[in-house]
């Protein structure tokens, strides 16, 4: 009865907490704008609001004792939280008793800037066991290309030989689960950030068995309902998408769970495929250096500038290098999920070196896909999981050098891809969970040739 009750009114601190914050800067910027002789009557709250932001920061730091008596944090970093939080208790009632004559007048503004402090302190690394660790920075991170404190995961250039889990599935839960699964902070005395940790498991037992992704609470709590307790993530959290969760069940079900096999070691049946090709950002699972090396335009052009290479990572937007002896570059948006049509003019300045773009799961829509007429180059275009539809054919058709394209998750129907059989050069199409139907597929197919490989899911022809 007591552990439930520690726990009850633990997790009343992410409410509570918030009453000390409001009521403290509220202090904060009266102290500020009573300098000035038209608020100089506020003057007058003054002590109230210290009084009652000391009374609340204390309520708040009892509830935050008991929810970490519950566990499912990093020790280290709750203590240095719980210590700042405590610290700005103690500062906000010295300000109170200063501001009612018990201390000396002069002593008012280093508590208040102390207390300021020690505020902007508590919020950040309460924020970092909420959020997780570089909450704050990461917009920063992005703004300048990079991402804090990330395992770094090199782009699949051979699918086959990819190791299941360490490029595939550990990006997945690095990005959706160890926000609450890390070395951090551990809900549910759970940890997501090692072999040795996932198959430890949680309060709950294992979490994964191997072979039988049905019966593996990994999998199976990723769908469940979203109002459900027990999904996971919870609602309101970043949430796996459709193909994340089938590489996962993939993994357990045809791979055993196993740490070390490739993906060529794994069954793969038509879905995976389509799914593999999705999530890797790799459009062709057997690529080779002679293939990539086929379709960079052998003439020599200009280098795009630091400056303007700057701009566009700015965005988020990941720049690779194709080959070492020419300017063009493959453009990928993993990192830049909210890339939209008004950055494609952006991407025009660099359109006569892009050969490979990816802007999988952005906010591109038809509209913005009028850019691509400036990309003559182009030769892979991914455009799964975004909101585009025929509208956005004609736009596509006219790539003259364009090999492969995924539409995968899209709007597009029959009457939409009827229009690429004029893509002369295409290898490979993705259509799979599209509103493309097998009569418009095979349709296609004849007008493209067999030689072309669309995927349509169960019915790749």
């Amino acid at each position: 009865m007591s552990e439930y009750l520690i726990q009850f009114f633990g997790r009343l601190h992410p409410l509570v907490v918030h009453l000390p914050i409001g009521i403290i800067m509220l202090a904060i910027a009266l102290h500020v704008l009573i300098g000035f002789p038209r608020f100089a009557s506020f003057k007058a709250f003054l002590p109230f609001l210290w009084f009652t932001g000391f009374i609340t920061a204390v309520m708040a730091c009892l509830a935050g004792f008991l929810l970490k008596l519950s566990g499912g944090y990093d020790p280290e970093a709750v203590d240095l939280h719980q210590f700042l939080g405590i610290a700005l208790a103690i500062v906000s009632g010295l300000v109170f008793l200063i501001q009612s004559g018990r201390f000396p007048e002069k002593l008012l503004w280093p508590a208040v800037i102390t207390a300021t402090l020690l505020l902007m302190g508590t919020g950040h690394y309460g924020g970092n066991l909420t959020h997780g660790e570089n909450y704050l920075a990461e917009p920063i991170y992005a703004i300048i290309g990079q991402t804090p404190g990330k395992k770094a995961h090199p782009p699949i250039t051979d699918l086959k030989n990819a190791l299941v889990y360490t490029d595939l599935v550990e990006p997945i839960l690095e990005q959706k689960c160890y926000q609450c699964h890390s070395s951090k902070k551990q809900k549910g005395d759970l940890r997501l950030d090692s072999p040795e940790h996932l198959l430890k498991g949680g309060e709950h037992g294992t979490i994964v068995n191997a072979g039988k992704a049905e019966e593996s609470d990994l999998y199976k709590r990723l769908i469940l309902p979203e109002e459900d307790d027990d999904r996971m993530p919870p609602k309101g959290k970043p949430q796996l998408t459709e193909s994340e969760i089938k590489v996962i069940h993939w993994w357990i079900e045809q791979g055993g769970a196993d740490f070390n096999k490739k993906v060529a070691d794994l069954p793969q049946y038509d879905k995976i495929k389509v799914v593999l090709a999705s999530l890797t950002k790799n459009p062709v699972a057997n690529t080779v250096t002679t293939t990539k090396e086929s379709e960079i335009p052998n003439v020599k052009i200009k280098a795009p500038t630091p400056a303007m290479l700057a701009k566009i990572k700015a965005l988020g937007v990941v720049v690779s290098p194709l080959s070492h002896d020419n300017a063009y570059v493959g453009l990928n948006m993993v990192n830049a999920p909210n890339f939209s049509d008004g950055d494609m003019a952006l991407l025009t300045e660099l359109s006569e070196n892009i050969v490979w773009l990816d802007m999988s799961e952005t906010k591109i829509s038809n509209n913005g896909l009028a850019q691509l007429k400036n990309f003559k180059n182009l030769t892979r275009l991914s455009l799964d999981q975004t909101t585009i539809s025929d509208a956005a054919i004609p736009f596509i058709k006219n790539l003259s050098r364009l090999k492969y394209l995924n539409l995968y998750g899209t709007q597009v129907t029959d009457q939409g891809i009827s229009q690429l059989a004029d893509c002369k050069n295409l290898k490979s199409i993705y259509l799979w969970q599209t509103k493309v139907t097998a009569q418009g597929v095979a349709a296609l197919q004849q007008k493209i040739g067999s030689e072309v490989e669309i995927n349509f899911g169960m019915d790749t022809l």
